[in-house]
């Protein structure tokens, strides 16, 4: 799309509460809180603190301008290391405010280890799922994937993923990988998602079903 390699990678993510994805979602984020956070500056390495670098991102229709904060994410890895872009970075946030807020002061507060304890935050997350879940009644599951690239002559352009249901659009997401897959049309071993350029189009295609997809 701009006929040029790209120079910089920016995800942002919103899911409305837990995206119908309950106990589950709230402990891996509690596990991210203690997790540093990898991205790529001028094409080394680095590690940063998770929940910092905030930044305002306007998620679009439905959602607006919200603000968003470094987790680790495994597709800056993946990313960087299949196209080679040298600047790659992943934030993310939920709504209603009152969790990022929650995860905010968790990270200031909890020790690390007892954030990287897994059954302690399963506990945890299972302790506040009447809460969560009923939180879940009333933000939706919405979730939202935005990529904003930048390519070597200046030129950008903004990837807009949005779906009524998280969980949903996992299962989808998953499911038009797997049909590449079964139609035959991968070769044997493990592959990363950005580097099965050949595959692109039909796994996009299948992607977006139920889905808004819009390329800015």
């Amino acid at each position: 799309r701009l006929g040029s390699s790209l120079v910089d990678a920016e995800y942002s993510f919103f899911t409305a509460g837990t995206g119908n994805a309950g106990p589950t979602i709230v402990s891996a984020t509690f596990l991210l809180l203690c997790t540093p956070v990898l991205t790529y500056l001028r094409g080394e390495r680095t590690e940063l603190e998770p929940w910092s670098g905030e930044k305002s991102v306007d998620f679009g229709k439905g959602v607006g301008i919200r603000k968003v904060r470094l987790l680790d994410c495994p597709d800056v890895f993946s990313v960087h290391e299949a196209m080679s872009i040298p600047n790659v970075s992943s934030r993310f946030c939920t709504a209603p405010e009152v969790w990022n807020l929650l995860f905010g002061f968790s990270k200031s507060v909890m020790p690390p280890a007892l954030l990287a304890n897994r059954d302690a935050m399963q506990a945890l997350a299972l302790f506040s799922e009447p809460i969560v879940r009923a939180v879940d009644k009333l933000v939706g599951a919405a979730n939202i994937m935005l990529l904003d690239a930048t390519a070597a002559d200046g030129r950008t352009v903004q990837v807009r993923h949005s779906h009524p249901d998280l969980e949903e659009a996992v299962g989808i997401g998953t499911a038009a990988f797997c049909m590449e897959i079964l139609h035959g049309r991968v070769e044997a071993g493990v592959h990363w998602p950005s580097e099965m350029e050949s595959n692109r189009a039909e796994v996009m295609r299948r992607a977006k079903k139920n889905a808004e997809y819009t390329i800015i």
